[in-house]
């Protein structure tokens, strides 16, 4: 067991699991003045790119499931951040005007600690970091 958890495999997964937990705690302590969780953030970045989309083409960009999604969906349309549109068997996503606003002033908070959390990296890198993830899907 022990000489299991020290093949490169293994601890290059704890390693970017690690990392990734750690960036994303740091993009939740800059939304969470805002009130938003980083999939909230998501949800709401997608849907101001893509508005009117349906419910499953959404879950679809963020790779959330059907109940993932439409628990999500709910909450912000409950707080009045978007809209939710039945049309035939699909629902269509929208902003409302304070969604809008609230995407639009959490997009600059998210970027900046995006260009933060990448600033150690060169150009060459990050197009290496790039072709390696999309190698991994």
């Amino acid at each position: 067991m022990e000489q299991a958890l020290r093949q490169p495999a293994i601890r290059l997964w704890r390693r970017m699991v690690y990392t990734t937990h750690k960036k994303v705690r740091e993009v939740e302590a800059q939304l969470a003045p805002l009130d938003l969780t980083m999939t909230e953030f998501d949800l709401l970045a997608v849907i101001r790119r893509f508005d009117g989309a349906t419910q499953q083409e959404v879950a679809q960009r963020l790779l959330f499931t059907e109940t993932n999604m439409s628990y999500h969906a709910k909450r912000l349309t409950a707080r009045g951040l978007m809209d939710r549109q039945s049309r035939g068997k699909h629902k269509l996503l929208t902003l409302t005007a304070e969604g809008r606003q609230l995407i639009d002033q959490a997009l600059p908070l998210v970027l900046g600690i995006h260009k933060t959390q990448f600033s150690d990296l060169n150009d060459e890198e990050l197009k290496l970091l790039r072709g390696l993830l999309r190698r991994l899907k």
